[in-house]
């Protein structure tokens, strides 16, 4: 089916539903996944909702040009998935943050597929000049990741597969001797792993990338959600992410807030993010039962996990509470140290937007790095979400690497009058309390 040349739209408005009233975004025009409110959202449902609003056919829109990449798509250095899941989408804000370098080999494979122009405007408010700050940025950086690489450091692989050892270890011995100190501590360790694991699924298929599976989350749906989604529309209504625990916790500014979403959700979400990843593992069954997803062998990971459990456990309460322990710390782990886009000082969709809202300037907008000292060793980058405004800068280059970017990032910011956000991880989590019930949005301030 070809794309229309009628471009359809909400007028900027986000799908009204009972639980979250009628907002209006930030970016006029901007379409919702129409997810928001419903439980267990459903990231397959996101894309085919996001496939018809940016209306582009059988084919991957970049910028202003549609591809038919079908030929492609086994071709992929990253992997076929990446492609497999995006056809039928504008991959624009994809396609730029994961090519950092290369640019030109890149575009003439390219332009091989290039089928025709089209003539709307993207669903996309996010802008990419040539004099803007993003490009400006990736043609500063290129020559710097050209000698370095962007792959993984070997410190960083030690250090992941640590992790994963540790984890192992600490959870069959916590297990074995009933002893909960060893399972909280094997729970901490399964939240940092998977943290870890994070930055391994942003790249090129590679095996590590299922260390994130050794939790109840799946790696080939984070890819989804988290790159795809998140990623690519930090904080705003197309941003999977702020719709998984909607309505009850609502991240966006809202006048509809209700007592309990404004007053009484800095209370319960510490239970909401203990039972987090096991609310995804749910919601993964579910999917597959319902057929929208199919079965994938890391699936059956955590079931060989708990399995393990309870062959080891003396009876099958000890082994139901054990894996209960693991994962719910590490499911806090994961959500409570990840903290560095709910600050009220960071743009959530309903504020006023930057008056030309540059792709990189725009993931700044959205995030806070940790300025505390503790953030800046190795391990707690690769454990705490460390170094986001850079990570998500650049998402496909390893974090052993983003040190390196630090110097040209802040000159380039420099040149145009920006800073790089940071806050302490204390700040940052008293503003999260803050914004689960800020209801006013923000004025634009640079």
């Amino acid at each position: 089916m070809a794309p229309s040349s009628k471009k359809p739209g909400n007028n900027g408005r986000i799908d009204a539903n009972s639980n979250l009233g009628y907002i209006k975004s930030s970016y006029p025009g901007l379409q919702s996944s129409g997810q928001r409110g419903k439980p267990f959202p459903n990231i397959f449902d996101w894309l085919e909702v996001k496939k018809r609003d940016d209306n582009v056919g059988p084919y991957w829109r970049v910028h202003d040009k549609l591809y038919d990449l079908d030929e492609f798509i086994a071709k992929h250095p990253g992997g076929p998935d990446w492609l497999r899941y995006s056809k039928g989408m504008d991959i624009t804000e994809a396609f730029e943050s994961a090519h950092v370098i290369g640019g030109g080999k890149v575009n003439q494979i390219l332009a091989k597929y290039y089928v025709k122009d089209v003539n709307f405007k993207r669903n996309s408010p996010f802008t990419f000049k040539e004099d803007g700050f993003y490009k400006t940025l990736k043609r500063r950086v290129e020559p710097v990741l050209k000698e370095i690489g962007t792959g993984f450091s070997p410190e960083i692989l030690r250090l992941q597969d640590s992790l994963a050892l540790g984890y192992v270890t600490f959870a069959l011995l916590g297990v074995w001797s009933g002893s909960k100190l060893l399972q909280i501590l094997a729970g901490i360790l399964l939240g940092m792993c998977s943290i870890g694991g994070h930055n391994f699924l942003h790249k090129a298929d590679n095996w590590r990338q299922y260390y994130f599976d050794l939790s109840p989350l799946s790696s080939f749906e984070f890819r989804l959600t988290h790159h795809m989604s998140h990623h690519m529309f930090p904080n705003t209504i197309l941003d999977f992410e702020v719709q998984t625990a909607e309505p009850l916790i609502q991240w966006l500014p809202s006048p509809s807030k209700n007592f309990v979403q404004k007053y009484l959700a800095p209370i319960y979400f510490y239970g909401l993010y203990a039972i987090f990843t096991l609310t995804q593992l749910i919601g993964r069954i579910r999917s597959i039962v319902l057929g929208k997803q199919a079965v994938r062998p890391e699936n059956f990971i955590i079931f060989v996990e708990f399995g393990i459990i309870f062959m080891l456990s003396e009876t099958y309460w000890a082994g139901l509470t054990a894996s209960l322990t693991i994962v719910m710390v590490g499911s806090f782990w994961f959500v409570f140290v990840g903290f560095a886009h709910h600050h009220p000082n960071s743009f959530h969709d309903g504020d006023e937007a930057r008056p030309d809202p540059d792709f990189g300037l725009c993931q700044l907008d959205a995030t806070h790095g940790k300025s505390d000292n503790f953030h800046k060793p190795l391990l707690s980058i690769l454990t705490t979400f460390g170094q986001h405004p850079m990570h998500h800068l650049f998402p496909t280059v390893c974090h052993s690497k983003l040190e390196a970017l630090k110097p040209i990032v802040h000159q380039v910011l420099a040149e145009f009058e920006e800073k790089l956000p940071l806050l302490s991880q204390f700040e940052l989590f008293m503003g999260a309390q803050v914004q689960m019930g800020r209801s006013k949005p923000n004025a634009w301030r640079k």
